[in-house]
């Protein structure tokens, strides 16, 4: 099993002059959400990670935990030669 911290963060956009200056022109600011993944190579090394971002952020909300398995996959190619 492999172990990874699925992150949210949120990123704000400033506007630009035009959006200040005219209201309704040019592009305001706005705030993106954007999503990261930390994988981690065991669940020593995840648990470490996670003591050290509840002791940085105080913030429990912004990350899920997961356990999870690689899936393969695996393609098959068909050629048929029609007369």
């Amino acid at each position: 099993m492999k172990y990874a911290a699925i992150i949210k963060n949120h990123i704000t956009i400033p506007g630009d002059e035009r959006s200040r200056t005219h209201p309704g022109h040019g592009y305001p600011e706005h705030t993106e959400e954007t999503i990261s993944m930390v994988e981690f190579k065991d669940k020593a090394t995840m648990e470490a990670w996670l003591k050290d971002h509840v002791e940085r952020y105080h913030d429990r909300t912004n990350y899920r935990l997961i356990q999870y398995e690689e899936l393969k996959a695996e393609t098959t190619i068909t050629v048929k030669v029609l007369r």
